[in-house]
């Protein structure tokens, strides 16, 4: 992070061969580990309060005698809502070569990663100010499907364009340009996108805010809208909406913006609905075409900073935001110059969708949203005047070759990515070794539920906080004690620390220079956690790492053993040397639990005929450690 006197500049917010497809065998698995119930519930509210704003908005606009929606210093806006005393919301754009930057070009055909992942078969959603020009020369073929039928939208094109443009004028081709895009307006977002979510959509963009008319409260704030959508992606585990985080800093736009510029010296920008805890919202740097060390990446003048109110750090991580290049709606052939965390937040939801299929072909299955979440946070570029996160630059800039290297270290036993359970009162605990001096890092993140609570325009700066399941990460080795960075939301400026836990963020990590010898790593938690526990994803890598397995895995592992593999009817397991297991969970590929049972020593059968074809796993468990074995049904 640099201080202050180093960062601040002009606000800024002008216009300038293989199939990989997702099956519908792999989207009905992660609809089976959705809550699809409680999706059909959220869509049924968000639905009703859309009707009603729309009934409000348009007798306020026939009362005045003004446009619904126009474009306002390069902006667009729309009004978005009409409170009781009169007071009007808008729904506004964050607007103001991006694979070179966020290092998605490792993972194409030809790249230094030997892959070929483009983003075949895979599918993005965009909701925008409107709906894109899907008949633009970047989108052929019919690769990009619009749902709502206004007049198309430039910035809408151009964001689209920037996560999967096929490059038809090279300079303006997407991250993931041969992905596939669905395209929505903004007005009945939150419904949509529920409905999308519960038919297995991964990732989806949105380059703009909606909420309240500009006010102090707003700003770092926990509102309605945030907690929707905490709501709707912890039904949905496997979705991840990226959004941007805005355009204020040192901005001038307005009286409260400006005041807010001033007394927080840039901090504490991040408004309403994009300080949600489970999306991923993004801040916007210039091109690095060349990555060396943190001075590479440079912050844009305008990219709004955090923290929220109760210290969370946001934007989580940057890309590109100035001088991206990409289709626009004025034509077929139609292209422009945009700059603002609009651009940013595209190219990071076209390198998550690359990331998805990159774990896909190794692991037939898809992370779920707090694994791609955390992966990104885990790998992300060292940025800024300090090491660790910060309140302007997050964990870093994106570094999608990394991410898609650690995949594929994984595959190889180099490195863990691991979706657990932590159970109520029970701290999960693990070992792993460094043969040489290397630095380690470990993380977990996990998504976390909507609280009962949010910022209803009654207080500016509340000292609160919206985390509902408290985990906590720390890394020991003899008496040494590792702990996650925290920043401090009083003192933003100021370097993160390692001295204790993290009691706000749902990503937390520890960093281990010039490690060396055998650590553990315990998860705990604070409070109580849900019957069943908490779902969490556990990330370590670093060179020269080896014992991943958990704690005396390969003596235990010998001792378990499944059969027949393929099943038909019976499928039994044996657990012989006295080694002491808990329970057995049979789980799908995504980890939705089919069945619990004892674990008791000896050999016992378990009644599988009722599965449907497919691949699953065995979990066997104690407080210690736990082994995985799969199997097929026939």
């Amino acid at each position: 992070m640099k201080k202050i006197t180093k960062l601040m500049a002009l606000f800024g917010c002008v216009v300038f061969g293989t199939s990989y497809a997702q099956t519908q065998a792999e989207k009905e698995a992660i609809i089976r580990a959705t809550d699809v119930k409680t999706l059909s519930e959220l869509r049924e509210q968000f639905t009703a309060e859309y009707l009603e704003r729309q009934t409000r908005v348009n007798n306020y606009i026939k009362s005045n005698a003004v446009p619904k929606r126009f474009i306002q210093d390069g902006v667009e806006k729309e009004i978005y809502d009409v409170d009781e005393f009169g007071v009007v919301s808008y729904a506004e754009t964050t607007n103001l070569p991006s694979a070179t930057t966020i290092g998605t070009t490792a993972l194409y055909s030809g790249g230094v990663l030997g892959l070929n992942v483009q983003g075949q078969g895979m599918t993005v959603g965009v909701w925008d100010s409107g709906p894109v020009l899907n008949t633009h020369v970047e989108f052929p073929n019919s690769r990009v499907e619009p749902f709502d039928f206004i007049e198309n939208s430039n910035h809408g094109t151009h964001v689209m364009g920037t996560v999967l443009a096929s490059g038809t004028n090279a300079t303006a081709r997407g991250i993931a340009y041969q992905a596939n895009g669905k395209s929505f307006d903004w007005n009945n977002d939150y419904a949509e996108m529920t409905l999308e979510a519960s038919g297995g959509l991964l990732v989806s963009n949105h380059s703009y805010w909606i909420g309240s008319s500009v006010s102090q409260w707003i700003f770092g704030a926990y509102d309605s809208r945030a907690q929707q959508m905490d709501a709707l992606t912890f039904a949905a585990p496997f979705y991840l909406p990226v959004v941007s985080a805005g355009n204020d800093r040192n901005s001038t736009a307005s009286p409260v913006i400006a005041t807010q510029n001033q007394n927080k010296f840039g901090y504490d920008l991040i408004r309403g609905m994009n300080n949600a805890k489970n999306s991923l919202t993004i801040g916007a740097v210039s091109n690095v075409p060349n990555y060396v060390n943190s001075s590479s990446v440079q912050m844009s003048s305008f990219s709004s900073w955090g923290p929220t109110d109760d210290g969370r750090i946001k934007p989580e991580v940057v890309a590109r935001g100035v001088g991206v290049f990409s289709p626009v709606a004025n034509s077929n052939t139609s292209y422009d110059t945009y700059q603002g965390t609009s651009m940013a937040s595209p190219s990071v939801a076209g390198a998550a969708i690359l990331l998805q299929q990159h774990y896909n072909n190794l692991n037939s299955s898809f992370m779920r949203s707090s694994s791609l979440k955390g992966l990104l946070m885990h790998t992300a570029l060292e940025a800024g005047f300090y090491d660790g996160p910060d309140y302007e630059f997050g964990w870093g800039l994106v570094n999608a070759g990394g991410a898609a290297s650690l995949i594929s270290a994984k595959s190889n036993n180099a490195a863990v990515i691991d979706e657990l359970i932590l159970s109520n009162n029970v701290p999960y605990t693990r070992t792993f070794s460094v043969t040489n001096p290397a630095a380690v890092k470990v993380s977990i993140c996990w998504t976390d539920p909507a609280p009962t609570s949010f910022n209803n325009n009654a207080a500016v700066d509340p000292n609160v906080s919206y985390l509902v399941n408290d985990l906590d990460l720390k890394v020991t080795k003899a008496e040494e004690t590792f702990w996650p960075y925290s920043l401090n939301k009083v003192l933003p400026y100021e370097a993160a620390t390692q001295t204790g836990t993290n009691n706000v963020d749902i990503f937390e990590r520890v960093d281990i220079p010039g490690a060396v010898g055998t650590y553990t790593v315990t998860v705990s938690h604070k409070g109580t956690l849900p019957v069943g526990g908490r779902r969490f994803s556990l990330i370590i890598s670093g060179n020269n790492l080896t014992n991943l397995d958990n704690q005396d895995f390969t003596s235990i592992e010998k001792n378990i053993l499944v059969f027949p593999n393929p099943a038909t009817t019976v499928l039994n397991y044996t657990i012989s040397g006295g080694i002491a297991m808990d329970e057995v969970v049979i789980t799908d590929v995504f980890g939705k639990v089919i069945s619990t049972h004892k674990a008791v020593l000896g050999t016992q059968q378990i009644d599988v005929a009722s599965l449907q074809s497919g691949v699953y796993f065995m979990r066997f468990s104690n407080n210690a450690t736990s082994v995985v074995k799969k199997f097929i049904k026939n």
